[in-house]
């Protein structure tokens, strides 16, 4: 092969690679035009100010796109999931209102003050998830550890005098001051004491 033609081939290889080069630029600019029709470089910008706000119109914005999402419950709904996973997996043993099952032996009685106090949240959720001995079988893998925090915080419920008490929605009359008392109106006839 002469030198002419080696001399050509190189040309040609230059022109391609600069063919590649420029192609390759026209493709960004025409992504960055993309993105600017598309409104993501407002994401962008956002994203880049160190204020948390966007310069435009002020609006505060969340920079943490990422992670997992949960959905949370009401309370209401909170309590009725955890009711019926408590129906559904411990009333057989620990009864209705968490006393236990009379001939099942080593049942705790949940309504017991003193037993509750023994015991924090987190020793409750365990013994839910690992089990206890050959009488309780655990409930990992069946529950999960959210469910078993969700399940403590309920057993915490089945002591005696911690449940709400319906509001009182009898208005006494407002001319008098003890209207609402049952003893209303009737002489104190206590005797003095001695």
């Amino acid at each position: 092969m002469t030198a002419n033609g080696r001399l050509w081939r190189r040309g040609l290889a230059v022109a391609g690679f600069c063919s590649l080069v420029v192609g390759g630029f026209a493709i960004c600019s025409s992504w960055s035009g993309d993105l600017k029709a598309s409104g993501l470089e407002k994401l962008h910008e956002r994203r880049a100010n160190k204020h948390g706000q966007c310069a435009e119109d002020g609006a505060e914005y969340i920079d943490d796109f990422e992670g997992t999402w949960y959905w949370l419950r009401s309370p209401e709904q909170e309590k009725r999931v955890v009711m019926s996973l408590y129906t559904r997996y411990c009333i057989r043993c620990h009864g209705v209102d968490g006393r236990g099952i009379w001939d099942i032996p080593d049942v705790p009685d949940f309504t017991n003050a003193r037993w509750q106090a023994t015991r924090s949240d987190g020793q409750l959720a365990r013994a839910i998830l690992e089990g206890r001995g050959a009488v309780m079988p655990p409930w990992r893998g069946v529950l999960t550890l959210e469910e078993a925090w969700a399940m403590a915080r309920y057993i915490r419920t089945l002591v005696p005098g911690t449940e709400m008490s319906k509001p009182d929605t009898s208005k006494p009359d407002a001319g008098k001051p003890d209207a609402g008392k049952p003893d209303a109106g009737k002489p104190d006839v206590r005797k003095p004491k001695t």
